[in-house]
């Protein structure tokens, strides 16, 4: 018992020395070491209005700087609806677009739908998706060098929520 507690202290020890060492050194962000972003998307973006909606697992949040853009991959399930929000930090209008993961179609853009920071679904077959989120912004203006001094970065979230399509006709 003794033992596994001394083990357990050394590792706690040694890893927090490595991470302060290496957030001095420039390797880490000191912002990314504390992870400021953890569901960021659960306590800021917009929950669907319409009863029945449930959290999906697939919802993400992280830490951006401006112009920065990523992709994630979702599954979204014959005979569902979803509600996809994107919410920031500085509350700037991200842009986001749902394209078939196979065919690589544009199912949604909302640069075409005002800028739009939530949307509806209905899905009629199962298909993968990628949904790419950019932050607005000038990515040459802030580089990684800001974003790892801590004062460029900034929160935005994915929220996804589903239900059970309504069934209709007779």
């Amino acid at each position: 018992m003794k033992k596994f507690f001394s083990i357990s202290l050394t590792l706690i020890f040694g890893l927090s020395a490595l991470t302060g060492m290496a957030q001095r050194y420039g390797n880490v962000p000191k912002v990314a070491a504390s992870n400021p972003c953890t569901d960021f998307h659960r306590k800021a973006c917009l929950r669907s209005p319409d009863e029945g909606f449930s959290y999906n697992g697939q919802s993400r949040s992280g830490l951006f700087s401006k112009g920065q853009q990523s992709t994630i991959k979702a599954v979204f399930y014959k005979g569902m609806d979803y509600h996809i929000s994107v919410c920031t930090e500085d509350e700037a209008q991200a842009n986001f677009i749902i394209k078939d993961a196979k065919t690589g179609e544009v199912l949604y853009d909302n640069t075409a739908d005002n800028n739009t920071q939530e949307i509806q679904i209905s899905n009629e077959n199962t298909r993968s998706v990628n949904i790419m989120l950019t932050l607005p912004g000038d990515p040459d203006k802030t580089g990684k060098k800001d974003m790892i001094k801590g004062m460029e970065g900034m929160c935005a979230g994915l929220l996804i929520e589903h239900r059970r399509s309504d069934k209709t006709g007779f």
